[in-house]
């Protein structure tokens, strides 16, 4: 195997590894204390509060999600809410 083949499957190893630990999504802290989330194709949630008093974290119709400790964590839930709750599309009826 080539060294520049190698590298590369090191590089994509190393990304899969890095993906799994991060939370799913754009996070941007509109307000003191308030995150939003969003990816490409849908909006995933909020997060409220700090580090000191904990996050309450909410689904993208504002549903609880729960309350934690860690900013991290409270995304990480938030994302999985958000995925869990994404509909299929439905098909277009066919003309007859």
């Amino acid at each position: 195997m080539s060294t520049r083949i190698r590298n590369a499957a090191k590089a994509v190893t190393a990304a899969r590894v890095r993906s799994v630990s991060r939370p799913r999504g754009l996070w941007v802290e509109v307000d003191p204390g308030f995150h939003v989330g969003n990816d490409r194709r849908q909006f995933l949630g909020s997060i409220t509060g700090t580090p000191r008093e904990g996050f309450r974290a909410f689904g993208p119709q504002s549903d609880f999600v729960g309350l934690f400790d860690d900013l991290d964590v409270a995304k990480a839930a938030v994302a999985a809410a958000a995925s869990s709750t994404v509909v299929a599309p439905e098909a277009e009826p066919q003309l007859s």
